[in-house]
């Protein structure tokens, strides 16, 4: 199990969000952010605590993403509301993202990054989440006639902003149906396909290289030469942005560094670097041939 923490204005409604969601485990209401210990309801709302009313969620990984719980908190409230959602209004219902590891971090980052794009789109923004590390800032639960409000209260209130615009997510169901077998469970399982069986492990063709996922923009030719590791390798992407990375310690004790498309965060393959092979950055970036698309030019 893993723990996330998030801050979207009244944990109430919060709260219900999250728990009707499949994978999660169990969720609490308290606060968080704050410089005074234990606090109460009654020092959040009229001391200055600076405690923000929060969601902590237990959850299986196995069973669902923190992704997938970033993609909830961002369209459960308006993340472009400084210190107030809706009526209520205060440091306690300001937006926030507690991180609980490196991973977390990352992903909390380039979600905002990617949802303040689409926000833009429609001329919202920008996003004013607070996006800092659990660990200075310990969890108090708060009263127990907090704790699922809403199971106990079901017509209670619920104070629910929202922008409007949906997070640019993966549809699951459709993503199946379309790819084959191979090609989903390396983008959205980490699965790795064997060596030298890749469509584009050698191939010279001209043109850019896509997610096969969300056909975002993420290698080009120029940057792909032959390592002779039996994936398509490349120096670099084609924006510093156009990926994310992440600690790979599957094989542990050997650690990786994991390369993901930052947009819909689907594996790709892993960057390694100081091998020696000459190119401009000294990087392999080793890449699944069957979460690409090749778009010749």
């Amino acid at each position: 199990m893993e723990r996330a923490y998030f801050a979207t204005g009244c944990f109430w409604g919060a709260e219900r969000r999250f728990w009707n969601l499949p994978g999660v485990v169990n969720t609490s209401v308290g606060y968080m952010g704050g410089h005074t210990e234990n606090p109460t309801y009654e020092d959040v709302c009229k001391k200055e605590t600076n405690h923000a009313e929060t969601v902590e969620v237990e959850f299986d990984p196995t069973k669902i993403s923190y992704q997938r719980l970033l993609e909830e908190f961002f369209t459960m409230h308006d993340p472009t509301s400084l210190n107030k959602q809706g009526g209520d209004i205060g440091t306690q219902y300001r937006s926030a993202i507690f991180y609980t590891s490196s991973e977390q971090e990352t992903l909390a980052f380039n979600a905002a990054k990617i949802y303040g794009k689409e926000l833009a789109k429609d001329g919202i923004g920008p996003i004013v989440t607070e996006i800092v590390d659990a660990k200075p800032h310990k969890y108090w639960p708060a009263e127990e006639y907090h704790q699922k409000y809403l199971q106990k209260n079901p017509n209670g209130y619920d104070c629910h902003s929202s922008t409007g615009v949906p997070y640019p997510s993966v549809d699951e169901d459709e993503l199946k149906n379309r790819l084959d077998s191979l090609s989903y469970e390396v983008l959205r399982k980490g699965a790795t396909e064997r060596p030298f069986t890749g469509e584009y492990t050698d191939t010279d063709q001209v043109g850019v290289y896509k997610c096969k996922a969300c056909n975002s923009e993420l290698f080009r030719s120029e940057t792909k030469f032959h390592s002779g590791c039996g994936w398509p390798s490349f120096y670099a992407p084609t924006e510093d942005d156009a990926v994310i990375l992440l600690e790979d310690r599957s094989l542990a004790p050997r650690v990786r560094t994991e390369v993901r498309c930052a947009k819909c965060n689907s594996h790709l393959g892993h960057v390694f670097e100081g091998e020696g092979f000459e190119t401009p950055t000294d990087q392999r970036w080793c890449i699944n041939s069957v979460s690409l698309i090749l778009e010749e030019r």
